[in-house]
């Protein structure tokens, strides 16, 4: 049972090919070419559920459970246990597709992010890594967010849909900002053979105590000024901070700049809910900065490099249609948030566009990567493990 020994085999596969389908399907599904019921859910907050609690959560699924495995010893998500959650996982996402009743979705879906949590809290708890603790609540949280999302969808309670949705992705965000704090730098330093890593803890505070800020504005007031007071000034941290962690030799290193890449569109996307407080944007193309631009490009390259690792293989020698993946990625982002900027009325246009090289960018990422995660790799002592 090679397949489910760690998180990463099956969580990334899933993950990028479920990305594929789903907005494949959403692209069907705005067209009009075909319509599906969706279990009753508006196929918009379908999309939009899916995209965060579906595509993104599986990523950060299969990297943070074979991180902390590694943290802590414990074989804590491996084997019968990581395969019944991935089970969970894969059975929400396909009960939407076949109009499944909205309650075994919700037991099934609620189920899974409860068991992501418990996979993670579990042996945290048991090694007492409490320095890992912003993580473990994370995921209490998300599978809280989860929960609020479906109690809006059966009506219990009010926008608790939209509620689910922006405190689903902002947490999936968090995690992965805590992910790049830890990344950005020391990939970039160990792939560029420079010195010790550049951060600051006044930055880290400032764009942790603003992020937060940044949550809850969007969560209940996206459209008011305080918003853009919050946001601005959060943009500006998160862009100062990625000056430091840049390098200009960044670009020769496939599975390097993407990670650069994804956070300077997480930092647009914290700049654009500024414009979203004075009423000059739409939330929509602030949000697409940080899902599509960010978490899409981050979990992507996230996937690349740890598979390659976790298979000892050589991080620094990829598949080389990767880095047209990347580049794909970067001008889907491209199309799907300054394009409709400065060309709205043809806003439509951009929507089906991105949908589609949306699709391709993660369809090429789904093949390269079938073999290096379905198959067995030779054990090396000399392999880098990330």
């Amino acid at each position: 049972m090679f397949f489910f020994d760690r998180a990463f085999r099956s969580f990334f596969l899933g993950g990028s090919f479920f990305a594929v389908i789903s907005m494949f399907i959403w692209w069907l599904s705005l067209s009009g070419v075909g319509m599906l019921n969706f279990s009753g859910v508006v196929p918009a907050d379908w999309h939009a559920h899916e995209m965060v609690f579906g595509y993104a959560l599986a990523t950060v699924t299969g990297f943070l459970l074979t991180a902390v495995m590694n943290w802590t010893g414990d074989n804590s998500a491996s084997g019968t246990k990581l395969m019944v959650l991935f089970i969970l996982w894969v059975l929400a996402r396909f009960g939407y597709l076949v109009d499944a009743p909205l309650e075994l979705i919700a037991i099934l879906d609620i189920g899974f992010t409860l068991g992501l949590f418990l996979h993670f809290f579990i042996p945290v708890y048991r090694a007492k890594l409490w320095k890992q603790g912003g993580l473990f609540t994370k995921f209490l949280l998300l599978f809280i967010a989860n929960t609020v999302y479906y109690a809006g969808v059966f009506g219990w309670l009010k926008n608790g849909i939209d509620l689910g949705i922006i405190a689903g992705l902002f947490l999936v965000l968090a995690i992965n900002l805590t992910m790049m704090r830890r990344l950005i730098p020391f990939f970039t330093v160990k792939a560029l053979g420079l010195g010790a890593e550049k951060n600051s803890k006044l930055l880290d505070g400032l764009s942790l105590v603003g992020f937060l800020g940044l949550m809850i504005a969007a969560m209940f007031f996206p459209y008011h000024w305080a918003t853009a007071v919050i946001a601005f000034p959060l943009a500006m941290v998160n862009a100062v901070r990625w000056k430091l962690w840049y390098h200009h030799r960044i670009w020769k290193v496939v599975l390097l700049w993407p990670l650069h890449v994804s956070y300077g569109f997480m930092t647009l996307g914290m700049g654009l809910y500024g414009f979203v407080g004075l009423g000059m944007l739409s939330e929509s193309l602030a949000i697409h900065a940080l899902a599509a631009g960010g978490i899409g490009l981050l979990c992507s390259s996230i996937m690349a490099r740890i598979s390659l690792g976790h298979t000892n293989r050589n991080v620094f020698n990829p598949p080389k249609m990767v880095l047209w993946v990347f580049i794909i990625l970067v001008v889907t982002s491209v199309i799907r948030v300054i394009l409709p900027i400065i060309l709205p009325e043809f806003y439509n246009l951009w929507i089906q566009l991105s949908q589609w090289s949306w699709t391709i960018g993660f369809l090429i990422l789904s093949i390269l990567y079938w073999s290096i995660l379905t198959q067995q790799a030779e054990q090396k002592e000399s392999a880098i493990r990330l």
